[in-house]
């Protein structure tokens, strides 16, 4: 059981970059800004060279040495939860969003020094939320952190 949690994990690791690489060579091929077809969504293309919501930006190295700090105790943390714990299944899925959606933003920003962020949601009821670019990663490490939460509340 232990080995096919860890495979899942991986599984998962792995298909977020591939689904954020194939999301922005789309996005690329677009003429943007552009809507989706109910105008909920709303396409860009916004060089992010700093951390969620460009915090930090013009500290490149801090920005760069915070992702491999983040990744690394996210990925050991992953690790030790798969292989230590039978259950715990929504803490694991919690974990496996986090870490698919580090895992693809540090890569992006390990090769290129920015991350492309390319959707945001223009008519969200929460207007601070309105102007904020997001990409596929963050909202993998939102929901997966979210899911941590609710999931240590059950422990």
């Amino acid at each position: 059981m232990k080995l096919l949690s860890i495979l899942i994990y991986l599984i998962v690791l792995i298909s977020v970059p591939l689904f954020e690489l194939l999301a922005k060579k789309h996005i690329k091929a677009r003429k943007l800004p552009c809507y989706n077809k109910d105008k909920t969504i709303m396409f860009h293309y916004v060089k992010n060279r700093g951390m969620m919501l460009g915090v930090h930006k013009n500290k490149p190295r801090f920005v760069l040495i915070t992702t491999i700090i983040v990744l690394t105790i996210t990925i050991l943390i992953s690790l030790y939860v798969f292989l230590a714990f039978e259950k715990l299944y929504i803490l694991k899925i919690g974990l496996m969003l986090l870490s698919g959606g580090s895992l693809s933003n540090s890569l992006e920003r390990f090769i290129y020094r920015y991350v492309i962020d390319y959707f945001s949601f223009p008519n969200c009821i929460f207007k601070k939320v309105r102007n904020v670019v997001f990409n596929f990663a963050d909202i993998c490490i939102f929901l997966g952190f979210f899911i941590i939460i609710i999931g240590c509340l059950f422990i």
